[in-house]
């Protein structure tokens, strides 16, 4: 082996030994002296009813992103200025609280480029080379982004047009193809006839699942791949439905963070009933196919791991009734999506739609955290709850309706990314109790975010995990597994967690999501009272009962108004008589204004519904107390 490719085979080690040990976040506390930044939101602004600002918007964001992966693996030395959201700037928020008030990035020097062009020239000596795919088969981009990782090459779509970005970049800049995923004349490489291409495999009749066949064997069987990684976002099928969502919802500036970590792409159904709409002439069920067939490769190269998938089923643009033709919605697709993997070892960071694009992973995941972040309050105890009134002297829980709110859905970094900048500065935050539930597996993408929100926690806030833990999957696809026939993944599962919730004092799973797979059992909450014993969120109980020795409560969604969700909280009340009741109420990417007026119409129009909102280790808590005296 040669020394630079000994030194990488360190690195790629350290870095895997990192993440078992839930220390990703902490490879490079030593701040940067000098960092690039480069000014990506008017690729945002890009008209993209005209085919050639479309093409331009996703050629140019795939090699900035890919980019930033390479340039940024080892430190944290190029920046984009890209998300907004809320009305905030986000990356810009993060980028000036980095260099004030935090303070880690205060000496270091910024130094602004201008372009895709500038920025390639200024870390030339970073990249080996362009990897080429195919215009025709959307699926090679997601091979290209796999290659970036792997052979630190800039991802570029083939085009014949003079002011493409693949002409400035073999042209202007002369960078060397390393790697052709179409053939240089522009025709196609994967054609679904014949023999898969440098193999004897016989070709499937799909170009997309011929392309991700030959990555599996070229990236992940010979062993390029770190198969703790997965990606899982949006091929180039965007560029043919680009105005199906938001102009930054194909989601490639996330790639940055999966391509320093040499993360395996992919984008395929989960549906084995229908052909999916990018590739409909393919046999039905041939993408399910292979999606479990890339899943068993990553497990088996990892089989006492637990698998990072960031990304989701995009459902604006494909496999569902909203994307397409297809004939499933897009609650069940996703639920389809984190059934199959959960039986793999492998849970999802739900980068969704809506604000589910986000940059700068890569320089992040540099931020120096501590050991341990403590619960910012102080978790209340009986004694605390006798003296509020809420539990009389013989240990009687007062009769009312007790009200914890699960704020969410935060299991993915780019909603927590774009929401904490925003929310954390509503004025009537701190006036209502809160479960904040942040699943603390963000901190390897956002890790200064969750460090931000701990550091500037009011009274009223409380730090819990959301669906599913350290990560969404269905805990009983851990245990029960038809489709990969694997043994049992709750032990690596519990030791992930552990991990996580120490670090982060979290003792609360806010949502155990079984979605697809059923019911947890007594099984998989024996493993959640290691890491979660002070209460879980349940999503098919009837109502708050003990589980192997956890108190739990099924979560309710509440309405999006604040005037109907004060409404459903005052007739569930109206069921109160001698006994308390419990509401565990569930909502998404709500601002802390929106709690408090919730509570201000419970005041003014329900002045005598026995309700009282209360923090998330007091709701659980007094479901410990009552179920234990029943």
């Amino acid at each position: 082996m040669r020394s630079r490719d000994f030194k990488r085979a360190a690195r790629a080690w350290g870095a895997t030994v990192a993440v078992l040990m839930g220390i990703v976040d902490a490879t490079n506390a030593v701040p940067p002296k000098t960092v690039h930044v480069l000014d990506a939101r008017p690729l945002k602004s890009l008209d993209l009813s005209q085919p050639e600002k479309v093409a331009a918007a996703w050629d140019t964001m795939h090699a900035l992103a890919a980019l930033q992966g390479i340039v940024n693996r080892d430190a944290p030395r190029f920046y984009l200025l890209y998300c907004a959201e809320f009305g905030v700037e986000t990356d810009q928020f993060w980028l000036d609280w980095l260099r004030g008030e935090d303070g880690w990035l205060r000496q270091t020097k910024f130094v602004p480029l201008a372009s895709l062009e500038q920025a390639v020239s200024e870390f030339r000596n970073e990249i080996k080379g362009l990897v080429v795919y195919d215009p025709a088969v959307p699926a090679t981009a997601c091979l290209a982004s796999t290659a970036a990782g792997c052979d630190d090459l800039l991802p570029v779509r083939f085009s014949a047009e003079t002011n493409s970005v693949f002409a400035m970049l073999t042209g202007r800049l002369g960078l060397p193809v390393r790697l052709w995923l179409v053939n240089p004349d522009g025709t196609s490489k994967f054609t679904g006839r014949g023999t898969i291409p440098d193999s004897r495999e016989p070709a499937s009749g799909s170009p997309k699942v011929d392309a991700y066949r030959w990555g599996m064997r070229h990236f992940i069987k010979s062993g390029k791949c770190d198969t703790h990684f997965a990606a899982y976002y949006l091929d180039a099928f965007w560029l043919q439905r680009p105005r199906n969502g938001p102009p930054d919802l194909h989601t490639l500036s996330n790639h940055d963070f999966f391509i320093a970590r040499r993360a395996f792409f992919f984008d395929l159904s989960p549906w084995g009933d229908e052909p999916p709409v990018d590739d409909p002439q393919q046999a039905v069920g041939l993408d399910k196919q292979t999606m479990l067939q890339l899943l068993r490769a990553l497990h088996d190269r990892a089989p006492k791991s637990i698998i990072k998938i960031g990304g989701f089923p995009p459902w604006p643009y494909k496999y569902t009734t909203h994307g397409s033709a297809g004939k499933h919605d897009g609650v069940p697709t996703e639920w389809e999506f984190t059934r199959l993997i959960s039986q793999f070892n492998a849970y999802h960071e739900a980068d969704a739609a809506g604000p589910g694009a986000m940059a700068n992973a890569s320089f992040f995941a540099h931020y120096p955290l501590q050991d341990r972040y403590p619960q910012p309050n102080h978790k209340p105890t009986r004694k605390d709850w006798q003296q509020a009134g809420l539990v009389n002297a013989e240990g009687k829980v007062t009769a009312k309706l007790f009200v914890g709110h699960y704020v969410g859905d935060y299991d993915a970094p780019s909603w927590l990314y774009k929401a904490v900048p925003a929310f954390f500065s509503d004025p009537q935050r701190g006036r209502v109790p809160l479960g904040l539930a942040f699943d603390p597996n963000l901190a390897d993408r956002a890790p200064q975010v969750l460090a931000y929100a701990y550091r500037h926690a009011t009274t009223n806030d409380f730090f819990i995990a959301g669906d599913s833990g350290a990560g969404y999957l269905n805990p009983l696809g851990l245990t029960v597994r038809p489709d990969s026939q694997l043994p049992s993944g709750l032990e690596f599962w519990t030791e992930h967690c552990v991990r996580n919730y120490r670090r982060w004092d979290m003792t609360i799973t806010g949502f155990v999501l079984d979605g697809a797979s059923g019911a947890s059992t007594e099984r998989e909450f024996r493993a959640y009272r290691r890491f979660s014993p002070d209460g879980c969120g349940t999503h098919f109980e009837k109502g708050p009962r003990i589980i192997a020795g956890v108190p739990t409560c099924p979560e309710r969604d509440l309405p999006d108004s604040a005037e109907a969700a004060a409404a459903v909280i005052a007739k569930l009340a109206d069921n109160v008589k001698a006994d308390a009741r419990f509401l565990w109420a569930r909502s998404i990417l709500k601002p802390p204004s929106w709690y408090a007026k919730v509570g201000e119409i419970l005041r003014e129009k329900h002045p005598q519904a026995p309700v009282i909102v209360v923090d998330p280790y007091t709701f659980f808590g007094l479901i410990q107390l009552q179920c234990a005296a029943e």
